[in-house]
């Protein structure tokens, strides 16, 4: 088991997971992050489903993040070209490499004595515990379960 200390710890690599850390980055020059995401590459929602004709419902200039204005053609932009703005945003940003991939989270507990987060995840390749403790915690998730997907 090892473990690991961070100034703030994200949990999920889709939109909010990214635009989080790209904030920290221009607000927070100074505070240690990572990401955390159980799937073995960023996109959230755009990585995981990829059906013919998927697409976003929002319009992306105001989905799209502030810092980085949405510049494709569609309004309604398709699920790749969201993955590839996101993947972009990422690389551009310098946050891809604060993420580490294939973990699933077991538990997270606060300690108001220590005031920090303990966050255990498991990596999904091996079964290996990995332990990490923040100062803040913040969950970019979404909705989706990828153990029991929502049945109608």
């Amino acid at each position: 088991m090892s473990e690991q200390h961070v100034d703030v710890l994200i949990v999920g690599a889709g939109v909010s997971g990214i635009g989080m850390a790209c904030h920290l980055k221009r607000e927070c020059p100074g505070k240690s992050f990572t990401i955390i995401e159980r799937r073995e590459s960023l996109g959230g929602t755009w990585d995981l489903f990829r059906y013919p004709g998927i697409r976003s419902d929002s319009d992306m200039y105001t989905f799209g993040y502030n810092f980085r204005p949405w510049t494709g053609g569609k309004v309604l932009a398709d699920g790749p070209s969201i993955k590839q703005y996101v993947h972009d945003t990422a690389r551009e940003n310098n946050v891809e490499q604060h993420i580490q991939y294939g973990l699933a989270v077991v538990s997270a507990e606060w300690s108001g004595t220590d005031k920090c987060w303990t966050l255990t995840a498991r990596k999904e390749a091996t079964g290996e515990t990995v332990t990490f403790t923040a100062s803040f915690l913040v969950g970019c998730t979404g909705y989706y379960n990828y153990d029991a997907g929502y049945k109608p």
